[in-house]
């Protein structure tokens, strides 16, 4: 236990995600001393480039680096139209923490996603006690408004049975694995059976699963551990929410200076002047705040009519509960 033990996901089918894990990687070393593990958890789309920048990256600290090729598990994913419609908006990849109590043989790991960035020592979130819990999170503010009861994102909560006020964002957990193996046996599949009882309201796939499966034994902790405030990222491991990531739009927030920061220290970061000038640009230029023609101003209206007036709260709890008779009738009967 004098090893931190960090886990990264990577589902990489373009060559291009595997940098932002990178900027996390390096992120966690650069601000802890401590010895650290970082397992990569994979499929067959990691390339052997970006293995060998991983472990550059770990060899450049004195760290260590673990892969595990999930690529025969996720073969069960490809079998079931739900789950694969389920997670076509993000990846097969936001599955393979599901996977982690299985993979690794030992007793506590902490999890990070690919669009967060560890401005902290993560020393400290280890050391967060998790006796009598198997998970410990952040509150998750943006799935959940107290004094907006009656809209979409609380019932579709309600729906799978899911209380809002310990609803957690699972893009940082620290995860108690002897405890999750004790009381939970098979995850995945446990988890492949809910995602498909649930697929027509669980839109955030695994994370809806765990604080579905975990609801009763889930520590809350401090949000700096899970910054999505978006402001001060002192401190804290500030995360990148929705489609405004760092790599993709500039805004000017601290999260996009700390990212860039880091990606500079890493192997995808080894570019000459020119080749930096150019990938900032192209970063502002496809950035979806950029309005370079009037055309792109037209999508934008069109988007907010689409989400304030056509498909407004009362028209998405229709669709939802129109979609759980569909899939209990006629799907799941």
């Amino acid at each position: 236990m004098d090893t931190v033990h960090v886990v990264l996901a990577v589902c990489d089918p373009k060559g291009t995600y595997s940098r932002h894990a990178g900027v996390v990687m390096t992120s966690v070393f650069e601000h802890t001393k401590s010895r650290v593990c970082v397992h990569i958890l994979h499929d067959e789309t990691l390339t052997g480039g970006n293995r060998a920048r991983f472990e550059e990256t770990a060899g450049m600290y004195g760290q260590s680096v673990e892969f595990h090729d999930l690529s025969p598990l996720m073969e069960r994913v490809r079998t079931s139209k739900e789950i694969l419609r389920l997670v076509a908006r993000h990846s097969i990849g936001s599955l393979f923490r599901m996977a982690i109590s299985d993979i690794l043989n030992i007793d506590k790991v902490i999890y990070l996603d690919s669009d967060v960035v560890v401005n902290m020592d993560i020393l400290e979130l280890w050391n967060i006690s998790l006796d009598g819990y198997s998970l410990a999170g952040v509150l998750d503010g943006t799935a959940y408004v107290p004094h907006r009861l009656f809209s979409a994102d609380t019932i579709r909560l309600k729906l799978m049975k899911l209380k809002g006020e310990k609803y957690i964002n699972a893009g940082v957990l620290s995860m108690n694995l002897s405890r999750i193996r004790e009381r939970n046996g098979d995850l995945i599949h446990r988890g492949f059976l809910w995602l498909r009882h649930y697929c027509y309201c669980a839109i955030y796939a695994d994370q809806d699963f765990f604080n579905s499966c975990f609801s009763e034994d889930i520590k809350l902790i401090d949000g700096r551990f899970n910054n999505m405030r978006g402001g001060d990222c002192s401190n804290s491991i500030p995360h990148a929410l929705g489609d405004q990531k760092p790599w993709n739009c500039i805004k000017g927030l601290p999260i996009e200076r700390l990212y860039w920061k880091i990606w500079l220290k890493t192997p995808w970061g080894r570019l000459s002047p020119d080749e930096i000038v150019d990938s900032m640009i192209d970063t502002a230029k496809d950035s979806i705040l950029s309005h370079r023609h009037t055309a792109q101003c037209y999508k934008k209206i069109f988007s907010r009519l689409w989400k304030d007036i056509i498909c407004n709260n009362i028209v998405m709890i229709i669709w939802l509960y129109a979609k759980k008779l569909y899939y209990r009738v006629i799907v799941q009967a």
